[in-house]
């Protein structure tokens, strides 16, 4: 195997979570001291949801790419859908009251690992070599 897939493979998982760390850090610190414990609790939920699976998604496709570079573009695509799908599936089946008011506590931690998975999408299919296949 490549052992740029594992350097990337690590570069992928420090910004993830060093971007998560501080974001959830400032995240915390206005949810507690203007908002409920309840909205404290779906931003720990929207925070471990999105950081794992984005992990676990983005993990698979880095080591996949040598295999399936043709086809990445679709994956992330795919798995974007399936992620907010679950979200969606364990909010409702938790009992979280979702309304207007806390959109922006699931969006930031879906907004900033999306970004830093199109990062590492992007970074992987600039240095595809498509045309050497044929």
């Amino acid at each position: 195997m490549n052992p740029l897939i594992f350097k990337d493979l690590f570069r992928f998982v420090l910004l993830l979570f060093l971007v998560a760390g501080l974001s959830y850090g400032v995240h915390y610190f206005v949810v507690t001291s203007y908002f409920s414990q309840q909205t404290l609790e779906l931003v720990n939920f929207a925070y471990k949801f999105n950081v794992g699976i984005t992990l676990l998604f983005t993990s698979t496709i880095i080591l996949a790419s040598s295999h399936l570079k043709e086809q990445l573009g679709f994956i992330f695509l795919i798995s974007g859908m399936v992620k907010l799908g679950i979200f969606y599936f364990l909010i409702k089946t938790s009992g979280f009251d979702l309304d207007k008011s806390v959109f922006l506590h699931f969006f930031v931690p879906y907004a900033l690992s999306v970004v830093v998975e199109i990062i590492y999408i992007a970074k992987i299919l600039n240095r595809t070599n498509f045309s050497k296949d044929r």
